[in-house]
């Protein structure tokens, strides 16, 4: 029973990432009613429709300055720029998703609007092999993530890698490595940071140390998966540093 489960999982997957193949390729865009609003994307679901953390950051005001670390496809980040003032920066280093990002930021009039850095973010400055894999979304830092389901690595990318604090204008090394041309200009002090890193949430926290005890922005983390070891170690970070946590299943909304 368990091994015809598993095969009916790998099989979905399997389907669904075909059909979102096919949306983007034809070019077959469709609304997403959110909670932040509606916007236009190329993808086949809504997956975050009424998601608790995308509430919680549209409620920060229209200027406000948010950073989106793993972005993917962009269904945070645009309809939170859809409308607004808002300077919405997103890291996404998984080349397919920054392209659909770019094609969905277009389909929605976003051009020029949203600070798309294909980059990765951690705890030190470096450069680390990215697995793409056959599930996009899949895709990860680790080879494993990324043959979850069923998924094959499809192709091995050197990506670098910063601490948020080198990017953040004020904090850290102050721009460095922004002016170094690397990381791109150095982004503005967040009013929120939302994280979705596949289980790499404590290490972006550590590289964006001095930035939330220096600017305490409203954090959403994604933590994926029942309470274990590494989600009570982000934990405790977090309540370390002054900051409530609401935890929505697997989205965690953290104000300080």
């Amino acid at each position: 029973m368990c091994a015809l489960s598993s095969w009916i999982e790998r099989a979905g997957f399997r389907m669904a990432y075909r059909l979102t193949d096919l949306t983007y390729t034809v070019g077959v865009a469709t609304p997403k009613r959110t909670v932040a609003g509606t916007y236009w994307s190329y993808e086949p679901t809504n997956p975050h429709g009424d998601d608790p953390g995308l509430r919680a950051l549209d409620a920060t005001p229209t200027d406000a300055v948010i950073l989106d670390v793993g972005a993917h496809v962009g269904e945070h980040a645009i309809p939170l720029a859809v409308g607004t003032d808002r300077r919405v920066v997103t890291i996404e280093p998984n080349s397919e998703s920054a392209d659909r990002l770019t094609r969905n930021a277009a389909r929605n009039n976003l051009e020029g609007r949203l600070d798309r850095r294909q980059i990765g973010v951690g705890n030190e400055y470096t450069t680390r092999p990215f697995y793409r894999s056959s599930f996009s979304k899949c895709s990860a830092f680790d080879r494993e993530q990324a043959t979850r389901w069923g998924a094959c690595v499809t192709r091995v990318e050197q990506v670098p890698v910063y601490r948020l604090d080198d990017l953040v204008r004020g904090v850290g090394t102050e721009g460095k490595t922004g002016a170094s041309g690397h990381g791109g200009e150095p982004i503005p002090a967040p009013d929120a940071l939302k994280i979705d890193v596949e289980g790499h949430e404590l290490s972006v926290l550590r590289g964006a140390a001095a930035t939330i005890e220096t600017h305490r922005p409203l954090l959403v983390v994604e933590v994926h998966g029942a309470e274990n070891a590494h989600t009570t170690r982000v934990r405790t970070w977090l309540t370390e540093r002054g900051y409530d946590i609401e935890a929505c299943e697997d989205v965690w909304v953290c104000r300080g």
